[in-house]
Parts: structure tokens; sequence; C-alpha cells
């Protein structure tokens, strides 16, 4: 059963209850500790229900059946739900100036979000697998053929485009169709080499891929989830290519149909305190968005290029792609995932 389906199936359990909050988010998206020291300090627990995928996240963010309170979304997508009237509008949140993040951060996630995290989106590679470390997307995109079959990519089309267009020079947002088609291009050359379509922490959980993808399509943080998958073996590394860091950041938002919204909005507020903000990003291997938090990370943390982008490299702000490309993105996807399952 997929993360997706899962998350269906629990929604029926997780309906609204006093002492409760249910939280989308990714899975191992939030440190567990930080949930037990809310819980110890409220009595409310923090019920997860978890995403492998944008699209799938977005689904259950639009259906208004689902009994969501808050949600961990990418920037790019948090005003777009907000105009919708999804969510509730975060701009008014009274945090004190050590809980509030860098400028930069809150102007991505806009008045309906709160930032919870950053990173970029990269490569993850089995050290123990690959002689040399990669450095270019092209070492994923345009691999060897010790890589064939061995090699995860997204089903998340935005994900998926992104890296193919920072590869060739174009924004990761483009919505030009001449950008797209030739993106595709590039994603069809590389199809016969690729293992699966899928987050790779999630399809190396598939019994017919176990122990075979050794590079794939990820994000900061996602060397983590792949070690703890693995057994906690350190086999995991990831990287930044060289063309340039496409740096993403996480918001929290409260939905509108929040059972308890001042409830949420507390739960917000203590994860953006400091010393919890340092303890999540411990957990997920991702920076944090308040600079008081960050100091309080070890110095191996701030220094570690898995973690930061290397210095002196292009910094390249996601942010929203034009709808009206949609229906072509989808079927660039379609196509990559037929072409994949009948080779």
């Amino acid at each position: 059963m997929g993360v997706f389906m899962l998350a269906l199936s629990v929604l029926q359990p997780f309906a609204a209850h006093a002492n409760a909050l249910n939280l989308l988010v990714w899975k191992w998206g939030i440190s567990p500790d930080v949930v037990r020291a809310w819980t110890a300090m409220t009595g409310v627990e923090i019920n997860q229900i978890v995403f492998d995928n944008g699209d799938r996240r977005d689904l259950l963010i639009a259906n208004v059946n689902a009994p969501i309170d808050l949600a961990v979304i990418d920037s790019a997508h948090v005003e777009a739900f907000g105009e919708r009237g999804l969510l509730l509008d975060q701009s008014g949140l009274p945090l004190p100036e050590t809980a509030r993040s860098e400028e930069r951060w809150r102007g991505m996630c806009g008045r309906y979000g709160v930032p919870y995290s950053w990173g970029n989106t990269g490569i993850v590679y089995r050290a123990d697998r690959l002689k040399e470390a990669p450095e270019s997307w092209a070492d994923l995109l345009k691999p060897g053929p010790a890589l064939a079959g061995h090699i995860a990519m997204t089903d998340d089309e935005e994900e998926l485009l992104a890296a193919a267009l920072n590869f060739m020079g174009r924004p990761m947002n483009s919505g030009d169709p001449g950008d797209l088609r030739r993106a595709f291009e590039l994603l069809r050359a590389q199809a016969p080499a690729v293992l699966t379509y899928g987050l790779p922490s999630t399809a190396q959980q598939r019994r017919d891929v176990r122990g075979q993808i050794f590079i794939g399509l990820g994000g900061t943080g996602d060397q983590k989830t792949l070690n703890m998958a693995g057994g906690g073996k350190e086999v995991w590394r990831f990287v930044t290519p060289r063309e340039g860091a496409m740096v993403w950041t996480d918001c929290l938002v409260v939905l509108k149909r929040a059972h308890n919204p001042g409830l949420a909005e507390r739960f917000v507020a203590f994860l953006a305190q400091p010393d919890n903000g340092a303890a999540n990003a411990i957990f997920l291997r991702q920076p944090p968005t308040n600079p008081h938090a960050a100091a309080l990370l070890p110095g191996r943390m701030r220094d570690d290029p898995q973690i930061y982008p290397p210095p002196g490299y292009p910094i390249i702000y996601r942010g929203p792609f034009p709808t009206d490309s949609l229906p072509l993105r989808r079927r660039i996807l379609s196509a990559l995932l037929t072409i994949h399952d009948t080779q």
C-alpha cells in the first residue's frame, strides 16, 4: 500500500478530537522528540498523516472532507491555497523576535504560512556503490552504463522537470512550452536507465527495488531518511549539483477547516521556538529558517555541504510555475511513466 493510500485510510480514525491535532507532513518530517515535548506540555497528541509526493499532498489539502488541521507544504503552493480560501492568514501570529524566521523565508511563505525548514533539490547517492561522487545533474540525467537500472526519479512532475530545466540552464519553474519539450526529450533519453519513478526513500522499501537504487533525485535531508529506512547504515549521501542550488522552503499552514485553529496556531508557535527549531533541524538534517535556532546547531552541521549549499554555488529560489503549463507538465510525466512501463 502506497503512502497516499495509507494516508487516505487513516483519515477516518483521525477525525477531530479535542486533545489531538492532525498534521499533514512528509514521512519522518518532524522530530519525535519535539512532538513528545509538545504532548507532555499540553496533553495534545499530534496525529501525523504522511505523504511522499507534492501532488498527492495537494489533493488532501484541497479535499474539504479530509480532517487536517495543519500541513507542511512548499512555499510555491502556499499563496494559491490561501487565495482559494483554504488557509488561515498567519501574518498576525504573535511570535517573539527570537522565534521569527529570516525575512527571505517569511517572504516565501507569505501571509498564509510560517517558515518551517529549508533546503534544496539535488542528488542522493550510495557512497558504497559509486566510485566517485556525482557533481552535476549530468551524472543523473545522462548516466553511464554502470547506473542503468539503478536510478530512482520522482513521480512529481514539478521536481522532475525542475532538475531537467536547471541542467539546461533554464528557470526551474519555466512555463515555456519549448523549454518543457526539451526537458522531456532529456528525460525520455534517460528513461531506459531508470529503475523506478518514485521518491527514493519510499521506493527502496519495495521488495522488487530494495537494494537496487544507487542514485536518485532527492532533497536536503533525504540522505538521513534513506539511511533510516535502510537500517541506519550511513551509506547514503546528498550533493548539490554544480549547476546551482534550487532552494525551497517548507511552510507550516493552518487550514480553515481546523477543528481548533487556536490550538493549531499554538503548535505552530511552539515549533518556531529556537530550541525546538534547532532540535527539529538536527532530526531533519535540514537548515532551520530561524537564525536563533541556527546558532544552536552543532558546528559540524553548519559546515556540512549536505545540509547547507556549498559556498559559491548559484542560488535559485523556488517559485510557482504558470498554472497554464500544468496540463503539459502532466502529459510529460504520463508519457515518461508509460515509456518506463513498456520497457
